[in-house]
């Protein structure tokens, strides 16, 4: 008995033993990545860059006190024939060993995103730490020059990025998608991609629209009105909304939560119909002067916004039908309701010859006062 159990306990040292991980590199010798960016040079050649930390200001700035890093990060780029190529050129250019695992976000130029992003998200995607939730955006400038500025809180500039999207003021301006849930796009191909566009703005960045797709290339975009109303469509948990009204006056709504429901049909000659519910609602925002919402007026002031909300839905979306794209996700409810025919279809060739329906109906929570 005795025996066995030296015999156990000397099974499970080895065990331990042999399960340590013994490639340990210390973090002086690491160049942490906040953000990675593409684009495409004037030959063709692929640019990849990678916006890495000052090293000792990984902690964020303190308010209200002295900085003591100018810009606390750099830029290091490299170009190749592929993302191979430039990556290569990188490392030769780096003392350090990047490290991906603290990548927040991802850029890529128009440019580069008017090819073909499966290429480059499959590079990325070949660095197994890269956290899935890494945010990919869209840019029309340099994306170098971009990611180089320092940001008006002095942030890396990736955490920067994340925290944008954080602010629930943003969520029906700037739509953002990770890296994940692109490639479970692009892998499903029920709907299409649709990425936030950024650009610099009062020496700091901004969401400035919505990159459109169709596939694994960008067809077009969205301005940030059109970028608020796709989000109305898709559900939207807060937000905010102004509607012009018939006579001249401004009412803004807060607290904008929209829901929507998309029922497919398919008639005996296969043409293909989408009935499209969209619910919102809101509160006014209080302004100056004060004056107090009668009843009467309340129900004209959801009539007008329901009329305003629906022409732009559906202006909306036809501008969706004519570029080939869905980021609505359309195909993936025609695919639960009628498998079979979707099956036998090619969605792209299908999709701009829809006849989309669309209903709105704007409910106002709380009154409170309007200029």
């Amino acid at each position: 008995m005795l025996r066995k159990t030296l015999l156990l306990l000397l099974f499970f040292s080895m065990t331990i033993i042999a399960a340590g991980c013994w490639d340990v590199q210390e973090i002086a010798r690491r160049g942490i990545s906040c953000a990675v960016f593409f684009d495409i040079g004037s030959t063709n050649r692929v640019k990849l860059g990678v916006s890495v930390p000052v090293p000792g200001t990984q902690i964020p700035p303190v308010q209200g006190t002295t900085q003591q890093f100018e810009k606390r990060h750099f830029i290091i780029s490299g170009e190749g024939k592929s993302a191979l190529e430039a990556w290569t050129q990188i490392q030769s250019n780096s003392a350090s060993d990047i490290f991906f695992g603290q990548v927040r976000s991802i850029i890529l130029s128009e440019k580069a995103a008017r090819g073909n992003i499966n290429d480059f998200l499959d590079f990325i995607g070949r660095f197994p730490i890269v956290p899935p939730n890494t945010n990919i955006l869209i840019t029309k400038s340099d994306p170098e020059k971009l990611l180089d500025i320092k940001n008006e809180a002095n942030y890396i500039p990736g955490n920067y990025i994340d925290f944008y999207f954080q602010v629930p003021g943003k969520r029906t301006l700037a739509l953002p998608l990770d890296l994940w849930r692109v490639n479970s796009i692009l892998d499903k191909k029920w709907q299409d991609p649709y990425l936030p566009i950024i650009e610099q703005s009062q020496g700091s960045y901004r969401i400035a629209g919505t990159a459109l797709f169709s596939g694994s290339r960008m067809v077009g975009e969205l301005n940030m009105d059109e970028a608020q109303t796709l989000a109305l469509i898709r559900g939207a948990d807060v937000g905010y909304l102004t509607v012009p009204l018939s006579k001249g006056e401004l009412v803004a709504f807060q607290k904008i939560k929209s829901q929507t429901k998309i029922e497919p049909t398919v008639s005996r000659t296969n043409s293909i119909t989408f009935n499209i519910k969209v619910k919102i609602a809101g509160g006014v925002v209080e302004s100056r002067p004060r004056r107090e919402i009668s009843l009467e007026e309340k129900k004209r002031i959801e009539k007008e916004a329901e009329k305003l909300t629906k022409r732009k839905i559906a202006d909306l979306l036809a501008k969706l039908q004519n570029l080939n794209t869905d980021p609505v996700g359309f195909g993936g409810k025609l695919r639960i309701k009628y498998p079979k025919q979707w099956e036998a279809m090619d969605w792209h060739q299908v999709y701009p010859a829809a006849r989309l329906n669309v209903e709105t109906k704007f409910s106002i929570k709380s009154t409170g006062l309007f200029r």
